[in-house]
């Protein structure tokens, strides 16, 4: 198949995709859809996947069709459907943060073991005052601006609950102490091999609004749900899903979702367990949709793959 494929052996594409991380990404990408696609048909879902660039590019999406697939109920006879974007995660989320560095490390895993009531407070305030700026400066009819909509359990990008791993950070800080150093490399983090793992989206797409605000981050009208693939963070493919208009849109351009939405932080000193999801994530396509009710779409012909 590579041979046909490539022109060049299984061991040649193995070493490609080692070393170019662009390909190895589209892959796995391509992957988690097609095993999204399983996984939604095996669970009574009428399937079609949607055009990745239609006749006349990628701005030739219609703007509520922008996802991987439209999926429906199997014997639902009416045009009721929900657009699904599949995503993974965000491969080196620890290398951006300095993860490699034990001290920064020990400070973020602090800040989601202790105090979680106020730090909630204060991310849910912060958030607050940038809309209200944002708010305050938009030149349009300001009554356009939509509400603020964030969840005060878990307001902003995310912020997990830690709180039953550590009593203190003298404690995460003998708790990194245990591993050699050759755990904190970037090489550690991609092989699984580290203290922590962190998972997280990554939408960077650059989108503009019906208000002309433009921002990194694709809108929620694009789609109803979102779906991630945890391979590149747990080693098997599993997903985890949120209604896009539930989640906490970006403070200062409320029709676009953030980039990183943080959804759990898992650690060796539990087995890397996933814990109980934060809102709205579920673990469950058909309780992520009963119990949020995403507002269905009609079909859009024009978009299909029909290959």
């Amino acid at each position: 198949m590579a041979q046909r494929k490539f022109g060049v052996d299984a061991d040649m594409l193995y070493e490609v995709l080692d070393t170019s991380a662009g390909a190895e990404g589209y892959i796995l990408g391509a992957i988690g859809e097609n095993l999204f696609r399983r996984y939604a048909e095996e669970n009574d879902y009428e399937v079609l996947r949607i055009k990745e660039k239609p006749e006349g590019g990628y701005n030739a999406k219609t703007d509520d069709a922008r996802g991987d697939f439209y999926i429906r109920k199997k014997g639902n006879p009416n045009d009721e459907w929900y657009v699904v974007e599949c995503k993974s995660v965000k491969s080196n989320a620890e290398k951006r943060l300095g993860f490699t560095n034990k001290t920064k490390l020990a400070n973020f895993l602090a800040k989601h073991s202790f105090d979680r009531a106020t730090h909630l407070k204060d991310i849910f305030n912060r958030g607050k005052n940038t809309y209200e700026a944002a708010k305050s400066s938009f030149k349009g009819d300001k009554a356009e601006f939509p509400a603020f909509k964030w969840d005060h359990s878990n307001p902003g990008a995310g912020i997990p609950d830690l709180s039953h791993l550590w009593k203190s950070k003298e404690e995460i800080e003998a708790w990194l102490d245990t591993f050699t150093e050759d755990r904190y490399t970037e090489t550690a983090y991609w092989e699984l091999k580290a203290p922590i793992r962190l998972i997280q989206t990554h939408m960077p797409s650059t989108r503009t609004d019906e208000l002309n605000i433009t921002s990194t981050g694709p809108l929620a009208s694009e789609f109803n749900i979102l779906c991630l693939d945890l391979f590149l963070r747990t080693g098997r493919h599993e997903f985890v899903f949120a209604n896009s208009q539930k989640l906490n849109h970006q403070a200062k351009a409320p029709n676009h979702l953030q980039q990183n939405y943080t959804i759990d932080i898992l650690a060796e000193k539990e087995g890397f367990k996933l814990h109980h999801l934060l809102n709205p994530w579920y673990r469950d396509l058909d309780r992520c949709i009963e119990e949020t009710g995403p507002e269905a779409r009609q079909l859009d012909e024009t978009q299909l793959d029909r290959r």
